[in-house]
């Protein structure tokens, strides 16, 4: 059909010969859909594998029968669709399920323990008592002692915290006397370093370097740490775990963070600590001794909320039970908020390096006392380089926030997920009193000369060991993977309905491809009476036959009935 090519006469043209709803053709083409897509749903529901469609189609049965059907269908379709419901709340509510690793975890693949010692004395009695009483100084003192302090008759400015500690505070050299690990003796003012913490000054073995440990700039307490000839600083992470041996220079030297070497107090770590309680100024408890805290390599330890107390005159054995988390890979795919964990690269810390949750918890502890208070505590992340430490004005603030603000705390907790992949440990310990003889004969280049009296008041002996050689971790995994979801839910069609992929071609057939290729194939014959709407163009050829518009259905059905192996017009 040719189009005038005049603008005013085309739109004329296409009005008239737009079908218009109430006009004949209109009603004639309306039912002729109505027809083609009447025998298509009729040869589909004889012929489809959805169960029950052929019997409610079939008009030799009874009403009451189809009828039957319909209401079985409506029935296992209800039930279907509330099971596949229930699935798909499992699959979206529930991905992440954590069970037991199967494969046995050895002790000798992760690190020894971090351990944190803490004299509970905040200052030696000797190093202070010069100081006055209206110097900051002594205020800061009592401040570390727990005691109220006058800010109104303090005099001066705030000093260094961390270098005022390190110089009122005892020396790791003289807190740890004697340490052996792994069968060996070493030299413990190399293995163990000063580090400040929220119970002063306080001393660790086999914590991160600090150039792993830290992103920016290290505390005061941590520089210029070296370690013993021979080690070979790693940066050690739970999810990474140990760089392989022929990826690392002088492959024969000993990792720090030492490994664990074996079971047993012989492969643990014994140490023989000193309190010098003749020396005591202030206690941070209502006692006297040590506070111990084991935790990863790779955070920093919160010494005061979970140490255990060691008691001087005692031998106190550590039971070291160590408890890992791992994640499948591929649950990096699902959203954090569901699967309630962070991987290592997914969340940037400001101040550490490694992100766990304990680290994550203390940067954001320091933020809401920057946003609250102006100011951080000595012994907290310094997020900015502008960070101030909080003068003693505002020491209630501080405590506001650390032990008050619960909103504080559970706002960091929604924050700082636990990560993917983590190790603790837990100590389970027993004491008794020390035999004295073992002191009586020490060997002479140890330096010691302890009366049995001074033993009883202020050596401590602490032996820290793995029970068994090897533990189960606990494993993160897909509760209901997309995979398990569509073989449920598949499944469930198929029990119900006996519906499948093929069942859903067959319903775009049946519904779109042939009605409209039915409907292409009859355009196609009607062509030739559309040509002679332009009075125009020169009359078709004689061989081809008029049709008029209520007839044009049965005449194509007349036409098509000799060829019907070539086109099927149902």
């Amino acid at each position: 059909m040719r189009v005038p090519r005049n603008r005013q006469k085309a739109l004329l043209w296409s009005q008239q010969n737009r079908l218009k709803p109430h006009s004949k053709n209109f009603r004639i083409t309306l039912s002729t859909w109505r027809r083609i897509l009447s025998r298509n749903t009729d040869e589909f529901c004889r012929n489809t594998t959805i169960h029950g469609l052929k019997y409610i189609n079939n008009s030799k049965l009874r009403k009451s029968d189809r009828f039957f059907f319909g209401i079985a269908l409506l029935a296992v379709l209800s039930i279907a669709i509330y099971l596949i419901q229930d699935a798909f709340d499992k699959w979206n509510t529930n991905p992440v399920i954590v069970g037991i690793d199967p494969e046995l975890t050895s002790i000798a693949n992760e690190p020894f323990p971090a351990v944190t010692i803490c004299n509970l004395n905040q200052a030696l009695a000797e190093r202070v008592k010069n100081l006055a009483n209206d110097s900051m100084e002594f205020a800061m003192l009592q401040l570390l002692c727990r005691r109220k302090v006058d800010v109104e008759q303090v005099k001066g400015n705030n000093s260094n915290w961390e270098e005022f500690i390190l110089n009122i505070s005892q020396p790791c050299k003289s807190m740890v006397i004697n340490c052996r690990f792994g069968a060996d003796d070493f030299e413990c003012a190399r293995l163990f370093h000063p580090i400040v913490t929220d119970e002063g000054l306080c001393c660790v073995f086999n914590m991160l370097h600090p150039r792993f440990m830290y992103r920016k700039s290290v505390p005061y307490s941590h520089r210029n740490i070296t370690l013993p000839v021979g080690f070979y600083a790693v940066n050690w992470h739970a999810e990474l775990g140990y760089r392989k041996r022929g990826s690392q220079p002088d492959g024969d030297n000993p990792l720090y963070p030492r490994r664990a070497q074996g079971t047993g107090e012989s492969l643990g770590l014994s140490l023989t600590l000193d309190v010098q309680a003749d020396a005591y100024y202030c206690s941070s408890s209502s006692s006297i001794g040590f506070k111990i805290a084991l935790h990863s390599p790779n955070e920093s330890p919160n010494v005061r909320e979970t140490g255990v107390l060691l008691a001087p005159g005692m031998e106190t054995k550590v039971r070291i039970d160590p408890a890992k988390i791992l994640t499948e890979k591929h649950l990096r795919n699902v959203d954090r908020r569901s699967r309630r964990c962070i991987f290592r690269n997914e969340l940037k810390l400001r101040w550490f390096a490694h992100y766990t949750q304990r680290n994550c918890v203390a940067e954001c502890l320091s933020g809401w006392l920057i946003r609250h208070c102006g100011c951080v505590t000595f012994y907290m992340p310094r997020l900015n380089k502008n960070d101030t430490i909080c003068p003693l004005r505002k020491t209630e603030c501080v405590e506001l926030i650390r032990f008050r603000t619960i909103v504080a705390m559970e706002s960091c907790l929604e924050e700082c997920l636990p990560s993917c992949f983590d190790l603790t440990f837990s100590a389970i310990a027993y004491s008794t009193r020390i035999s004295h003889d073992g002191f009586r004969e020490a060997p002479s280049n140890s330096g010691w000369n302890f009366s049995d009296s001074y033993v009883e008041r202020s050596v401590a002996v602490v032996n820290m060991y793995f029970k068994d050689p090897t533990f189960r971790a606990s494993k993160q995994t897909e509760f209901i993977g997309f995979s398990d979801f569509l073989s449920c839910v598949g499944g469930l069609m198929g029990l119900f309905l006996g519906f499948s992929f093929l069942s859903i071609a067959e319903c775009v057939y049946f519904a779109l491809i042939r009605p409209c290729r039915t409907c292409s194939e009859i355009r196609q014959l009607n062509q030739p009476r559309k040509q002679q709407v332009n009075p125009r163009k020169s009359p078709p050829p004689g061989n081809i036959r008029y049709i008029s518009p209520a007839n044009w259905f049965q005449a194509e059905l007349a036409h098509q009935q000799p060829h019907r192996q070539h086109f099927n017009p149902a």
